[in-house]
């Protein structure tokens, strides 16, 4: 049976006496910082580091990368690994599952606050084109004669029934019915850019 795949499947429950005599020498190496145990390090577990990551990045590449980048951080923190911390498959585990989950979590506020940032761009376009709109109702309004004017505006700004506008203007309902149906024609025409009648 060869070293890779002894390290590649050890059991979780590993202690330190059960250890194989090439875990062992592998601990000692990456804690004594030799290039060699960090190469063999990667080549004994990579596939189960590799897993870790992309069990939560759920991307090959996102996932390689990840690998690539904790143990090239542990290589350049000196005394990042001790014996003390446990098995060194657990502890290179435990930092490439880590490391994901901060990236994975990054990535979401990255894609939260793009989505927030498109959702404010639609939302003030939206307040754009209503004030847009608003104004050109107002300048609109303003070719209606007073009593087209006060018409609409107890049937679109208070909601009145055309019965309840003639009770209060003390005007007949067919009278009122055609005051809106005319001032709503001069509207159209205006806001549609052609000339008032």
């Amino acid at each position: 049976m060869s070293n890779s795949l002894v390290m590649d499947a050890p059991s979780s429950t590993t202690s330190a006496s059960a250890k194989t005599p090439e875990e062992r020498a592998l601990e000692a190496g990456f804690v004594a910082h030799s290039e060699w145990a960090f190469e063999a390090a990667y080549f004994a577990y990579r596939r189960l580091l590799y897993g870790a990551a992309y069990k939560v990045l759920a991307e090959a590449s996102a996932a390689e990368d990840c690998v690539h980048d904790v143990l090239l951080r542990l290589w350049q923190r000196e005394g990042a690994y001790t014996a003390a911390r446990g098995s060194l498959r657990a502890f290179l585990c435990v930092c490439v599952r880590n490391e994901a989950l901060t990236r994975l979590r990054r990535l979401r506020t990255h894609e939260r606050i793009d989505d927030d940032q498109a959702q404010m761009r639609a939302s003030s376009q939206r307040m754009e084109d209503e004030t847009v709109a608003s104004m050109d109702l107002a300048h609109s309004l303003i070719t209606l004669n007073d009593a087209q004017r006060e018409t609409i505006r107890l049937a679109y700004y208070e909601g009145l029934t055309h019965e309840q506008i003639a009770l209060r203007l003390g005007e007949p309902v067919g009278t009122v019915k055609s005051r809106i149906s005319n001032s709503l024609r001069r509207l159209r025409t205006v806001l549609g850019g052609g000339s008032p009648q």
